[in-house]
């Protein structure tokens, strides 16, 4: 095992504490790539009972990344969710749906329409039911980038919205009652995106308080909390490239598709298909000067799709490295990390690359000798590991959907049927003292396209899999790769992970917003169900 910086109790030092972001840990989708302070279930392996298990339906993309608020006076909190036809308010212990309110023209997904759309994915083989879901995937293409979400410090809940007219909104809910869980949500402001600059990728604050988000085309905004100023900047394409920012091709024709990542020094991080960036925000200025401390970086692209990766960021103690983590754009990826902050004087560089590219290494999960992984995957980071798993196989035996984003969906769609498994995830590490990258542990599981939650309490990662023909929970040990334990979900498409996160939440549950947000999946053992602030 590979020594890393620690503080006085003996753990990696944690990411500093965002003071305009929710007193939560998992208060924006995709949270910088990094673990949380809360520990998940520890047990056996086994098969759950029915009342281990709650799922609430709530439509399409209405379920996908939910963000949890800061406690009420009362001690409770809520998850927000929502961007399709609605949002919501859910008791983050019960999951009861709180309030709701209605944001759009579409047809109102109703938990019968749910259930029946659930029943025809699992009455029929496993390309039936990949046909349903494009039934009503195209149906919502509108809000599928409504999962960026976030919650704020003030309670107040982001989330971007395509309207009617082609354009698409960032809107902020909050509540009528601040004190009581369950008061009537409202509409507190709205602000419109400028036409022609594609789809939003994520939502994010600055650590002044200023909301940040990326748009498909490669501008890069900062907003006030107010909506009364904002800050944009372009970022720049290679000669001759032919990137687009199209809303109706697939998205992995855009030039930006990953999300931006703030640190607490005034910086901003973000992939795009040319090149990696560090954006200086100064409070009044983005800036690409090198002399306010951002920087470009070129990487390798052989697919033409770009890194698929958000940023993360590695290293946070004074005696840690600070790094910048990304997979590339090859076949059969490679994960690159960056000097984030001032390259060491003595740092010569690697052969081939950036003087600013601290480190190189193959992603390699040993399922096959000729495997190209495709990582699309947040990376997650807990000390200075870095854990990457398979966003989807290249499959054999299926017709062609129609588009690569639609043929990738598909794989990740049957992540979990027998001979269509995503098999493979492995741990990278930073070696401080030899400054490289290399593989700790590769590992064969299933791990059912998921975004993987590490724990900082327990050390385990959380994932979704799929043993069997069944959907499972896999706890991993976070330095060695060995299962944990795992539990068994059962064989419905409900339980399809369909690339959602996995999260850990306030209570120690395990939530999956699963197959597209049409329901979200909690995980919440008998032994556990005890409140953890």
């Amino acid at each position: 095992m590979l020594a890393c910086s620690a503080n006085a109790a003996g753990k990696p030092v944690a990411p500093p504490v965002n003071p305009f972001m929710a007193d939560s840990t998992n208060y924006e989708t995709h949270t910088r790539g990094h673990h949380v302070d809360l520990a998940g279930p520890e047990d056996m392996t086994r098969q759950l009972d029915d009342d281990e298990i709650i799922w609430q339906p709530l439509g399409p993309n209405n379920t996908f990344a939910p963000v949890y608020s800061s406690p009420y006076p009362n001690g409770k909190r809520v998850i927000w969710t929502g961007g399709y036809d609605r949002i919501a308010k859910l008791d983050a212990d019960t999951l009861e749906v709180l309030t709701t309110y209605s944001i759009t023209r579409n047809l109102f997904f109703t938990e019968t329409r749910t259930r029946r759309h659930i029943e025809i994915m699992d009455s029929t083989d496993h390309l039936g039911a990949l046909a349903d879901r494009w039934t009503y995937l195209d149906d919502t293409y509108d809000s599928l980038f409504a999962f960026y979400k976030m919650v704020s410090a003030r309670n107040e809940f982001y989330v971007p919205l395509h309207k009617p007219d082609g354009s698409i909104a960032l809107q902020v809910y909050g509540e009528r009652d601040a004190t009581d869980p369950a008061s009537t949500i409202e509409l507190r402001r709205e602000w419109t995106i400028p036409r022609g600059k594609g789809v939003l990728f994520g939502l994010s604050m600055t650590f002044d308080g200023w909301v940040t988000f990326a748009t498909s085309d490669g501008t890069v905004y900062v907003l006030s909390e107010d909506f009364q100023t904002h800050h944009s900047i372009q970022l720049p394409q290679k000669p001759g490239s032919k990137a687009k920012n199209a809303r109706d091709t697939d998205i992995f024709d855009a030039f930006l598709r990953n999300i931006t990542i703030n640190d607490d020094k005034g910086f901003i991080y973000v992939v795009t298909r040319d090149y990696m960036h560090r954006i200086s925000w100064n409070g009044e200025r983005l800036s690409l000067d090198e002399k306010q401390g951002a920087w470009t970086v070129t990487y390798p692209d052989e697919q033409g799709v770009g890194s698929g990766t958000t940023p993360a960021l590695m290293g946070w103690g004074p005696e840690e490295d600070h790094l910048v983590l990304i997979a590339d754009g090859t076949y059969g990826n490679n994960v690159i990390a960056f000097w984030r902050d001032e390259i060491p004087a003595d740092w010569e560089g690697l052969a081939g690359y950036d003087r600013r590219v601290a480190g190189v290494t193959p992603v390699v999960f040993g399922v096959s000798e000729d495997e190209k992984p495709q990582v699309e995957n947040s990376i997650v980071v807990y000390g200075n590991g870095a854990f990457i798993d398979l966003f989807a196989n290249r499959l054999e035996g299926v017709p062609d959907q129609g588009g690569f984003n639609r043929n990738v969906l598909a794989g990740s769609f049957l992540s979990g049927e027998p001979g269509f498994e995503a098999r493979g995830g492995t741990m990278i590490k930073w070696d401080k003292e030899n400054r490289k990258l290399e593989t700790a542990w590769s590992s064969q599981l299933n791990f059912a396209m998921s975004i993987c939650s590490a724990s900082a309490v327990n050390e385990l990662l959380y994932c979704w899999g799929a043993r069997d023909g069944k959907w499972t929970m896999e706890a991993v040990e976070w330095h060695t790769g060995k299962s944990a334990f795992h539990y068994v979900l059962g064989e419905s498409h409900k339980y399809n992970a369909f690339g959602a996160p996995v999260q850990i939440a306030p209570n120690g549950a395990i939530d999956c917003s699963c197959v597209g947000g049409l329901g979200l999946v909690r995980v919440q053992p008998k032994q556990n169900r005890q409140t953890k602030q």
